[in-house]
């Protein structure tokens, strides 16, 4: 089941048939999901991020040169981490899969000259994209340059339904949201490039600061939240712990 929940959830959600999953999330709209490219990188030999930035800064300016002003990017060096990690990870993010269709077509015809710099500092073992949708947001709708980012890998327990794993995360995002947690948090189905995920999703927190991750620490510690949590959400996933990545804004969309 979990394996077929996977894979029916990515290949409808990306293409934007909207079923079940997309409950009424405001009224009877169907809820969003944008799609994220992830990159997982390490630097060559005596390479590191001083021979990076000058790198992203080209990359900004021949984005800028084409008007591309529908993309958000983000790099992030892990903070808390396991034995499997990367030096550098990049995320994506545009409003919708035309902006994204449109987006990849430009850089695969003009960016060869930017992307030949970028391959020569760091070596790329994934490239992954996800459908991502919002379930709370932030308390600060624009973020601060640096920024802090958890992820965890879920898998839907066995005799779970989706319906009722949506709602417990709804329920729980609006938990957060009613008893003060700064965090922003999305869900991100893999579409393409996974191959044989072990994970049906993953849960990704958002924070402006460590000291507003530390914060909301203390709240889901302090009132014991972690019992509503798992009133809510315990017994339809189990998630792995999360790893923690320090974040830092290199693209925004134009509002």
């Amino acid at each position: 089941m979990k394996k077929l929940l996977a894979a029916a959830a990515a290949g409808l959600l990306v293409f934007g048939t909207g079923i079940a999953l997309a409950d009424s999330h405001e009224g009877d709209e169907p809820r969003w999901f944008a799609p994220v490219e992830a990159w997982t990188c390490d630097y060559r030999d005596g390479k590191g991020p001083s021979d990076l930035e000058p790198v992203i800064d080209a990359w900004n300016a021949w984005m800028d040169d084409r008007d591309q002003t529908d993309y958000f990017a983000v790099t992030m060096v892990p903070h808390y981490y396991g034995e499997n990690t990367f030096d550098i990870g990049w995320l994506g993010s545009w409003p919708g899969g035309a902006a994204m269709g449109k987006g990849e077509d430009l850089w695969l015809r003009e960016g060869g000259e930017v992307a030949a710099g970028f391959f020569e500092i760091i070596d790329c073992d994934s490239h992954s994209n996800f459908a991502t949708a919002e379930l709370k947001e932030p308390g600060n709708e624009s973020p601060p340059d640096n920024i802090v980012l958890a992820f965890s890998d879920c898998t839907v327990n066995e005799d779970a339904e989706w319906e009722a794993v949506w709602a417990g995360l709804e329920g729980w995002a609006a938990y957060q949201e009613e008893h003060g947690y700064g965090e922003g948090t999305w869900i991100m189905f893999p579409a393409y490039g996974g191959g044989g995920a072990e994970f049906d999703f993953k849960i990704v927190s958002g924070y402006d600061s460590h000291t507003e991750m530390g914060a909301d620490y203390e709240l889901y510690v302090k009132r014991a939240d972690y019992l509503k949590y798992g009133e809510l959400v315990g017994s339809l996933v189990e998630c792995d712990d999360a790893r923690v990545y320090n974040g830092t804004v290199r693209r925004r969309q134009e509002q």
